[in-house]
């Protein structure tokens, strides 16, 4: 029984340039570049006091005690971070 034959692909350097021989394969189109690292915590602070800011207009939290009570923090605390809201720009869906 003789074996089948194999085909091996690779690709080989042109050792008259040094470089390596042109692929028959369409190039890669690039890839947008992924966001490296974590989101800052001023950011994730400011999207909360959006979320908090909209819930309170929409009338499914009462007042700063509940949303504190729910969260977990102070009072204080909350009237910290809905201060972030008034930096954030007005939003053009509200």
């Amino acid at each position: 029984m003789t074996p089948s034959p194999r085909t091996i692909e690779c690709l080989l350097p042109d050792h008259r340039r040094g470089r390596p021989r042109p692929s028959k394969q369409p190039p890669a189109e690039p890839q947008p570049p992924r966001p490296t690292g974590r989101v800052p915590r001023v950011s994730r602070l400011m999207a909360l006091a959006l979320r908090f800011q909209g819930l309170l207009q929409q009338g499914l939290i009462a007042d700063y005690a509940t949303l504190a009570r729910l969260g977990h923090v102070s009072r204080a605390r909350v009237t910290q971070i809905m201060n972030l809201a008034v930096l954030a720009p007005d939003n053009p869906e509200t």
